[in-house]
């Protein structure tokens, strides 16, 4: 399916699938860990919203850099 990026994932592009069950799969391609689960592609896409702020929060209590898109890097500078 097609890939979007989206301000909600902080730059990272989201690919979508449709699995063999009929259920939408949304990941990120630079980070394909994160990926989440929905009936439509909407719910798959909040899903991954969850996923990526829960991420975001398990890298701030281990004291790990939160990861970046090379995008979002190359813009600090």
């Amino acid at each position: 399916m097609k890939n979007n990026t989206h301000d909600d994932f902080d730059g990272f592009t989201v690919e979508m699938f449709l699995d063999e069950d009929g259920d939408y799969l949304a990941h990120f391609v630079e980070l394909p860990n994160v990926s989440a689960f929905g009936k439509t592609p909407d719910e798959a896409l909040v899903e991954l919203k969850v996923a990526w702020e829960l991420m975001k929060e398990c890298y701030r209590e281990d004291g790990v850099s939160v990861p970046r898109t090379r995008t979002a890097t190359l813009s600090l500078d």
